[in-house]
């Protein structure tokens, strides 16, 4: 190899190196897909602020409405009213981690309660974790026997879990103690097939 030939490899070389390492410093810096930023909710639930993240969230009422809820749970961090609640913002946001975080917390706060399980066993079929979701709605039946619950059970355990003997005796007692027409008609209709 000539000198001008290996003058020209190392030139080309450095230009490479140069090249790689602006590249590297602007993909660390730049906005793409890899880099995954905190939702404004996260950011709101675990109290990190900053100046535009605060700007951020008073630009819709969607996250008016989670700061004013924070407010309260800041108040009270048992109330499960507010911790429901944020839960479900949480889920119609699609943020269903933060949801579960919320939910989970209700059922520390209010172990009694049947609506935390209901909640956590909806967010984890959404997730198609179908026994999971299954165990929470039967922990909210042992709570407080409801025909709706027992109603989404029974679909989890006829087109989920194929367990055609637990959907049929869930349809059965909730078409016994429901009081809402159009709920009673849709069990009919599933005790039918």
């Amino acid at each position: 190899m000539t000198e001008s030939s290996r003058r020209i490899v190392l030139a080309a070389l450095g230009l490479g190196l140069v090249a790689m390492f602006a590249l590297s410093v602007a993909w660390r810096t730049g906005d793409h897909p890899l880099v995954r930023q905190r939702p404004s909710s996260v950011a709101a639930v675990t109290g990190e602020s900053s100046p535009a993240t605060m700007e951020q969230t008073a630009e819709t009422p969607e996250t008016s409405a989670i700061m004013a809820l924070m407010q309260k749970m800041k108040a009270d961090p048992h109330d499960v009213e507010t911790l429901l609640e944020l839960a479900r913002v949480f889920a119609e946001q699609g943020d269903t981690e933060s949801a579960k975080d919320m939910v989970q917390r209700a059922v520390v706060a209010a172990p009694s309660d049947y609506r935390p399980p209901y909640l956590m066993g909806v967010l984890l079929a959404r997730e198609s974790r179908w026994e999971d979701a299954a165990a929470q709605l039967e922990r909210s039946i042992s709570l407080k026997d409801d025909a709706a619950t027992r109603y989404s059970l029974a679909v989890i355990y006829r087109y989920h879990l194929k367990q055609e003997e637990k959907a049929r005796a869930n349809y059965e007692t909730a078409a016994k103690i429901c009081e809402d027409a159009a709920l009673a008609s849709m069990i009919k209709a599933e005790l039918e097939k």
